[in-house]
Formats: C-alpha cells, sequence, structure tokens
C-alpha cells in the first residue's frame, strides 16, 4: 500500500458510514448470507436463525454467533456456531488499524495463507473487504473442538509454552526464505516497509523517555534498555531487517495463542500485524509477556533448542545455530519490552490485569538476560 492510499485509509476509517458491498458488521449478518458463505455446496441446507451469544471490542469487534440450521444443515454437520472478527466500533480503533493495514492483512492471510498452516490458525468461511478499516471474517469457533484460549494475565503450563515452539517453528519453517515473497505473497512487507512504521517509531520513541524520567518506577536494567533504544534506535532497526526472513505472525503474545483439545498442539489467532520478519522476534515475543517468570527461567534455552530441532525437522538448514540463537533471542526481547511499553503507555489496548502481568514478566527477563548489553552487541 502506498503512503497515499495509507492516507486515504486512514480519512476513510474517520468517516462514520461508507458505502458497502459486503456485511463489515456483526448486526449486518443475515441467515441468507451465512448459508451462501457456509453451505454453498450443501444443497438444501439453510441457516433459519441467528442467535447472538458473546463477544467484546476493542481494535475489532469479535462476536460468538449461535447458528439454527433446518434439518439438512444439522444432517451435514455444519458448524453450530462461528467466531465474526470484524470492523472496529470507534472512529478511534478504526484510526489505528486502517493505516497499519490491520484489516487488510488478516483478510489476505485468510485468503492465501492460512490453507497452508494446518491448525496452526482458525478456518475461516467467509472474508470481506472494505475501505477504511471495515471488513468482515467469519471463522471456526473453536470451542467446538474444545480448544482453549488464553489471555494475557493467564498462567500458561510448559505444555502450552512446548507446544507454542512446535506451532511457530512449523510456520517459520514452511515459509522459511519462502520464493512466495516475490510471488502471491508480494504484499507481505517487512517491519520497516510497513504503513505507519515511522509514525509508530515515533510513538514507541516518545514512550521510551518517559522511561528516563526519576519519577518514573522501573529497575536499571529497564531504564538502561530505554537509552540504548533510544540512542541507537536506527543501528536496531537495521538489526532487526536482517535474514533470514519467514512469515512472522507479528502479534503473538500469549493472549492470541490456544491449545488444542488434544492439549500438546497449539495454535495462534488474531494475525492481522502478519509480515516478513525474523523468527526469534516470535519466540522473544511470546516467551517475554507470555511465559510465567520462575517457568521461564528453568525452561528458555530448551524451548528454544525444541524451536530450533522442528526448524531442522521441517528441513530448514541455515537456522541460527544454538550459541547465535540465543544471543538473537536476548537481542529481540528487547522488541518484546519495546512492544508491551508502548501497550501499558497506550491506555486502553489491553484490560489492566493483563498489562500488569505482560509488564512484570518481560521486565523480569530484560533483567535476566541482560537485554541492554544484548543489543549493544548484536548493533
Amino acid at each position: 500500500m502506498s503512503i497515499v492510499s495509507a492516507l486515504s485509509e486512514t480519512v476513510l476509517s474517520l468517516s462514520p458510514w461508507l458505502p458497502r458491498t459486503g456485511p463489515v458488521a456483526s448486526a449486518q449478518l443475515t441467515p441468507r448470507w451465512l448459508t451462501q458463505q457456509i453451505a454453498a455446496d450443501v444443497p438444501g441446507a439453510e441457516v433459519e436463525r441467528i442467535e447472538r451469544l458473546d463477544g467484546n471490542s476493542g481494535t475489532t469487534d469479535r462476536r460468538r454467533l449461535a447458528l439454527h440450521w433446518n434439518e439438512r444443515g444439522k444432517s451435514a454437520g455444519l458448524p453450530a456456531s462461528v467466531f465474526i472478527k470484524s470492523t472496529p466500533l470507534t472512529a478511534s480503533s478504526r484510526l489505528m488499524v486502517a493505516p497499519l493495514q490491520m484489516a487488510v492483512n488478516e483478510v489476505r492471510f485468510y485468503r492465501t495463507v492460512r490453507q497452508d498452516l494446518a491448525d496452526v490458525a482458525p478456518l475461516a468461511y467467509a472474508t470481506h473487504l472494505g475501505r477504511g478499516a471495515r471488513f468482515m471474517l467469519v471463522l471456526e469457533d473453536l470451542s467446538l473442538r474444545g480448544c482453549r484460549p488464553f489471555s494475557l494475565a493467564d498462567e500458561a503450563d510448559l505444555d502450552h509454552l512446548r507446544g507454542m515452539m512446535v506451532a511457530l517453528g512449523t510456520v517459520h519453517a514452511r515459509f522459511w526464505n519462502s520464493p512466495r515473497f516475490s510471488s502471491d505473497l508480494s504484499w507481505l512487507a517487512t517491519e520497516r516497509a510497513r504503513p505507519a512504521f515511522s509514525l509508530m517509531m515515533m510513538v514507541h520513541r516518545r514512550f521510551r523517555k518517559r522511561f528516563l524520567k526519576p519519577e518514573t518506577q522501573a529497575s536499571d536494567p529497564v531504564r538502561r534498555l530505554a537509552r540504548v533504544l533510544i540512542d541507537n534506535e536506527q543501528a536496531v532497526i537495521d538489526q532487526r531487517e536482517r535474514g533470514p526472513l519467514t512469515l512472522a505472525h507479528g502479534d503473538c503474545h500469549l493472549g492470541n495463542t490456544y491449545r488444542l483439545a488434544d492439549e500438546e498442539r497449539s495454535g495462534l489467532l488474531d494475525w492481522q500485524i502478519v509480515h516478513r520478519g525474523a523468527g526469534l522476534r516470535e519466540l522473544a515475543y511470546f516467551l517475554g509477556p507470555g511465559a510465567p517468570i520462575e517457568l521461564r527461567r528453568r525452561h528458555e534455552k530448551d524451548l528454544l533448542a525444541l524451536y530450533l530441532d522442528t526448524l531442522a525437522s521441517l528441513g530448514v538448514r541455515d537456522a541460527p545455530k544454538p550459541e547465535q540463537a540465543w544471543d538473537l533471542y536476548r537481542f529481540w526481547m528487547s522488541y518484546a519490552w519495546d512492544a508491551v511499553q508502548m501497550t501499558q503507555m497506550w491506555a486502553g489496548l489491553q484490560a489492566p490485569a493483563n498489562l500488569t502481568a505482560s509488564w512484570a514478566r518481560v521486565c523480569a527477563a530484560v533483567e535476566d538476560l541482560d537485554v541492554a548489553g544484548a543489543v549493544k552487541d548484536a548493533i
């Protein structure tokens, strides 16, 4: 998306109404439309009634709907409920989603990538993309398969941490230096090439400076990291762009993950920030804010080894060696901290319990791993 297009989408996001060619909100869904999308290959099946169950709203509107099928639909085993992800309800949220292409990215992900990822992401029954952050995703309701979603405030156990190492390794191996980045996946930009990157760096920069003020309650290692990131921003960004690159989820914190019913496999939700990036970025971003502190301390090297073993088992031959991977993991923990500190400062992006848990965990990781030192060494 060009700068002109990004600006256009930003302006359109502020409009309370736009012409549409399809549903962009859960309230606009009809039994007929859902029948056409889900049961096109099941003659005679029909959604007779939609029942609104539960949901919440933030950077997107999220709702769960019960679908009451006729007998033909029931006998065909069509889903009894679906998960709807659609246009943010407020102009302020649309203003965040539009320039970052979050809606565009997620719709494109489900149209071009999802079919290659087995159970690592939910199935999509229907997608629709409008303008100004307007969109519609009709996804499977993972609860029907007994999957367990997590919030950032949850205490994940070791099995889920291991499951996520395998899940991330599976995604990354599938797209490791993929030639598709020059063809059907050319829309996957590197982090620096994403729209509004400069704007987001400005926000990060502003929030980092707060940690240099005496009144800010932060440990010395955290203050040192803030200073290193402020003084070396361009060199840090350059280091983040180095390959090998793969398909990165982009926002793989604990609250965007789930465990499958077999209790051994895990998956990822919310593919809004999918891009072309480094695999170890994802590990740091998941484990730093998401793993219980003592569990991370005891097992993070073993978890890193499991990730590397997964890459190797799926044919990746140029992954970092264990010692190099450890140093890169420590370097990327600076990104995890930077992301969480922005969420901490930007009111309304996460529930208070999520903020408290993720902030304590990622700051502990910064202190344990000498992340400021790792950044200096890397650049």
